[in-house]
């Protein structure tokens, strides 16, 4: 509670402190280009391997395509040629013997016929030294007729025609043949023929290619997908585990182990690692029932062995001691004690928790309260105070259910003193407990016992305290003599808080009173 101020002081100095503009860096775009680089390195392994798999699939596919399409576009090439050339070298060797006896007619039929075969376009029979002698269809001396060619360079020219009478554009080859007798040259024959349906059904070949490396790429890229997805799912086990782990979930169904490879040894370990901190919260949450949660948990983790001894401390000790529970508890079974103890001390424990304290021990019918220990805290005493008034608070309303019931109400004295004392385990290192000694703590149990039934006895010391000064509203009680004390003790006793934390203090002790009817409900 008491860090409530502070905490106010600071949001108003925020709030009235002066705006003051930032300005832009020079390089904002560079935060935004790590987003954007954080994001892609965010993305799933999943997603990733089947982006890697996918590009290796789509690179090999298509590599495989292109070296089918060429080997393919290759071999037809090399088959039309050897189709031109062969026609051509039958051709001058049926022309042989006309073109010897100069039998023009013979040669004129002869290229009609051949005309008409539909791969022929065109051919020319001509003389040694290039003359033509009879001519049909599309020959390439007609189509490029400024070009002074050997009729023997026209061997597997490539060019194109286009028909001015249906504008089809023809993909033609030419091939040339000499005419030979004896080794010796008589003419030569230029054969042209067309292959635009060799190319037509090359390019649908390509196409088929095509869409079969396309089928078989998107069924490699569902396969990878689905590959992936099975692969990271041990991943994504492990992550959902690692969460738990991380949160606390240690009794999560643990995994079950299928795999023998190194995801397998992985989920192996990541199971004993989550016995191992599960039995470790069992123990740290079986010493929290019988010491205080924060003692618990520092012997759990600690590293080294406990041992004997202490240091000097300054911490706030209270005692609340239930009035004539001797005289109440008798004719009643100790289970009945128990439980009557059990519910007054359970209102105790959690007003100490609240106010940031731990339980030391039950002596009995009393409690020993400690504030500022095993750590440090700079308003220790002032949170005793809280607890005290909790505590009165909790009993009066446990009182009512009390007499409700018919059942005779209890009181507690309370008594609270602030100082330096010795903090750590007293006992042998065999059995060993976490106390506080010193002159302070006896003036705290002398309190409680010199105190009436109801109420809170402070020195007047403990009242000059800082963190206690001007926060809590007391009268004086009057110089008293404490056994063990040679002097007399200035005691006052504690009504209640300034009016600015009373609120505070009646929200929480309603919260808590709640929270008692939820576990015994």
């Amino acid at each position: 509670m008491g860090d409530d101020a502070p905490e106010s002081g600071r949001a108003m100095s925020q709030q009235t402190a002066p705006h003051r503009a930032r300005p832009e860096a020079a390089g904002s775009r560079t935060p935004a280009r790590r987003s954007w680089m954080a994001r892609i390195r965010r993305i799933p392994i999943a997603y990733k391997l089947s982006l890697v798999i996918s590009g290796l699939i789509v690179g090999c596919i298509g590599l495989l395509t292109l070296l089918i399409v060429q080997h393919q576009h290759q071999l037809l090439q090399v088959q039309f040629d050897n189709l031109g050339n062969t026609l051509a070298s039958q051709v001058a060797r049926s022309t042989m013997e006309p073109l010897l006896a100069e039998d023009r007619l013979a040669l004129e039929v002869l290229a009609r016929n051949l005309v008409s075969d539909p791969q022929v376009e065109g051919i020319a029979i001509l003389k040694p030294d290039g003359t033509v002698v009879v001519q049909a269809g599309l020959t390439p001396m007609d189509a490029f007729p400024g070009r002074d060619e050997a009729p023997a360079n026209w061997q597997g020219f490539a060019w194109n025609y286009r028909d001015p009478r249906n504008a089809v554009r023809l993909d033609l080859v030419s091939y040339s043949q000499p005419v030979r007798v004896k080794q010796v040259v008589a003419g030569q024959v230029v054969l042209t023929l067309d292959r635009t349906s060799w190319n037509r059904a090359m390019h649908q070949a390509q196409v088929h290619i095509a869409l079969a490396g396309i089928l078989a790429l998107c069924i490699g890229l569902l396969l990878t997908f689905y590959l992936g997805r099975r692969l990271s799912r041990p991943i994504h086990d492990l992550l959902d585990l690692g969460r738990a782990i991380h949160e606390g979930e240690y009794r999560k169904q643990p995994f079950s182990i299928r795999r023998q490879d190194e995801l397998g040894d992985l989920m192996q370990t990541l199971n004993r690692f989550a016995e191992h901190l599960e039995h470790k919260d069992r123990i740290e949450e079986a010493l929290a029932r019988y010491l205080s949660p924060t003692l618990a948990r520092e012997l759990v983790k600690s590293e080294h062995r406990p041992r004997l001894g202490g240091e000097r401390v300054e911490a706030t000790v209270l005692f609340a001691d239930i009035v004539g529970f001797t005289r109440l508890s008798e004719g009643m079974d100790p289970e009945a004690v128990a439980n009557l103890l059990n519910r007054y001390f359970a209102h105790i424990a959690r007003a100490c928790q609240r106010n940031q304290g731990i339980v030391d021990k039950y002596i009995g019918d009393c409690a020993m309260l400690l504030f500022g220990v095993p750590h440090h805290r700079e308003e220790h005493a002032f949170n005793a105070v809280c607890c005290a008034l909790s505590i009165q608070a909790l009993v009066e309303r446990e009182n009512e259910v009390r007499a409700r019931a018919g059942q005779p109400p209890l009181r507690f004295r309370i008594g609270i003193n602030s100082g330096e004392m010795l903090a750590g385990n007293i006992g042998a290192m065999e059995r060993m407990e976490f106390t506080v000694l010193g002159e302070a703590v006896n003036l705290a149990s002398r309190l409680s016992s010199a105190s009436t039934p109801g109420e809170i006895l402070v020195t007047e010391a403990f009242l000059q305290r800082p963190d206690v000064r001007g926060r809590v509203v007391a009268h004086p009680h009057g110089a008293i003599r404490l056994r063990g004390f040679s002097r007399p003790v200035s005691t006052w006793i504690i009504e209640g808080l300034t009016p600015e934390y009373v609120r505070t203090l009646e929200e929480r002790t309603e919260r808590l009173w709640w929270q008692s009817l939820r576990r015994t409900a």
